[in-house]
């Protein structure tokens, strides 16, 4: 059983969706679930609603409950090249043989040609059976229910405190 987060949202044209939030590193890093409710429900009708002001209001509208989640094992990888991102930022100089200044890492004139950031996202039965634990809050003599990921979903990797999506994908073979 699974201590988390849920909530029923809704697209502006009524389209239902449900999110559950599943908390890792105590609290700090949690995982949100997107699960279109009607099973015919395409993830491209419910991508161009995530937003940053959506995930928050996600947030504003979950109640704690225990569920029993039953989620498939999946593996996402990802590797983004920051030049562009950094650039647009305004950090170049490190990129140009001419004007990176890293003198005090070497002698040797150096830049840097590529910048990547790679992650990966594993569920398995050792990430939900470390996640299981119990909440203190229960409803008396009701059964938890079942929420079961068996059509096309999306998950975001969120860092709570400051409410920053981390890393987010879809899964549409589950």
């Amino acid at each position: 059983m699974k201590p988390s987060r849920r909530s029923i949202a809704s697209t502006p044209q009524g389209l239902k969706y449900k999110v559950i939030e599943l908390p890792y590193h105590g609290n700090t890093i949690t995982m949100l679930i997107v699960l279109p409710s009607e099973e015919d429900t395409p993830l491209s009708r419910v991508i161009p609603h995530i937003s940053t002001a959506a995930v928050q209001g996600w947030s504003k509208l979950m109640s704690m409950r225990k569920v029993r989640l039953l989620i498939p094992k999946f593996t996402a990888d990802a590797e983004v090249d920051l030049e562009a991102p950094l650039s647009a930022l305004g950090i170049t100089d490190m990129f140009s043989e001419d004007k990176a200044d890293f003198k005090h890492l070497s002698a040797e004139p150096v830049h840097v040609s590529k910048a990547l950031q790679k992650a990966k996202i594993v569920v398995n039965e050792d990430g939900t059976k470390a996640a299981a634990a119990t909440t203190d809050i229960l409803l008396a003599r009701s059964s938890p229910p079942w929420v079961t990921v068996d059509r096309p979903f999306l998950f975001l990797i969120r860092h709570k405190p400051t409410g920053t999506v981390l890393f987010m994908g879809q899964i549409n073979q589950p």
